[in-house]
């Protein structure tokens, strides 16, 4: 009797485990079936974010191999610049010699790369063809700074600050003094066309007529024929196109409307180029050349004879 209390005694605990574990075999499933705790405050559940629609883009557009202008200018030995006839960055002297300010930054640049200089001249409506064309390496011709222009070619640090001046006829425009006196329905101004100009224009002439010059003619013709009161000049020397005929042009005002830049231009595609043309223009800026070249051309007294 004693000996089977004894085994009664052991085998409870036993017993009272298994019952325990059964307990909590059958709450399992129940406590599985309980609704999951609410997501933590900025929790965004991937599964439940609605897929965007995929976007179709067009094919990429590659560019061509790139070609080293730096390391091809030193294997040829000179530098090609293309330039195209203005006042007073480009001109013909005497001699029939190209000079201008646009000429003694080429020479300087192709000093400072250590080799030759070869001046490729030809006009304002083909000057960015033959840069594509690779007629040349760089324009380096006062070429304005304009949006249309900078989604073909590559522009530099400016080279130049310009001013877009009034010049106007004296027979046409005589008594025409302030800005204002310009910006009457009996009034035409000359503009090449979609260029800076234009747009000083048309902005601060609005009741104006405009006369678009297009192409390689000259942007004065209009005022010099008695077509036009005024035209719209972008240039650091006024005084030199009004000392070209001076009984004919005055400047009305002694302030220019705005100012534009103008820069070095060059291909697409070759950071290493521009990277350097703009380090030259720096130091030149820093040195006082660029500013000292200008005043020289600035003042037609020191080249026109």
């Amino acid at each position: 009797m004693i000996q089977s209390r004894a085994r009664i005694a052991t085998s409870l605990p036993a017993a009272a485990l298994c019952a325990a574990a059964a307990l909590l075999c059958a709450a399992a499933p129940a406590a599985s079936q309980q609704e999951p705790a609410p997501p933590a405050a900025g929790y965004a559940d991937p599964e439940g974010v609605p897929q965007r629609e995929v976007y179709r883009d067009v094919d990429p557009v590659y560019r061509p191999p790139a070609i080293d202008t730096l390391a091809t200018i030193r294997k040829r030995g000179f530098l090609r610049v293309g330039v195209a006839l203005t006042d007073p960055m480009v001109m013909h002297d005497e001699k029939g010699e190209l000079v201008g300010f646009s000429i003694d930054l080429a020479r300087q640049l192709a000093e400072d790369l250590g080799v030759g200089l070869q001046l490729v001249e030809t006009s304002w409506s083909h000057i960015i063809p033959d840069l594509l064309d690779r007629q040349f390496d760089v324009i380096l011709s006062g070429l304005w700074v304009t949006p249309e222009r900078a989604l073909v070619i590559n522009f530099s640090e400016a080279s130049a600050i310009e001013g877009v001046h009034l010049i106007a006829s004296k027979a046409l425009a005589g008594n025409l003094k302030t800005r204002e006196a310009y910006d009457s329905a009996g009034v035409r101004l000359a503009v090449y066309g979609g260029t800076v100009q234009e747009r000083v224009a048309r902005r601060l002439f609005p009741r104006a007529t405009l006369l678009t010059v297009e192409g390689d003619d000259e942007q004065m013709d209009p005022v010099l024929d008695g077509r036009a009161h005024a035209a719209l000049v972008a240039t650091f020397a006024p005084k030199a196109i009004v000392r070209a005929a001076p009984d004919n042009l005055y400047l009305p005002l002694a302030e220019p409307l705005q100012t534009t830049s103008a820069a070095a231009g060059v291909r697409k595609g070759d950071p290493d180029f521009l990277n350097y043309l703009d380090s030259l223009l720096t130091v030149y800026r820093d040195n006082g050349w660029l500013a000292e070249r200008a005043a020289f051309w600035a003042e037609p007294q020191n080249w026109l004879k």
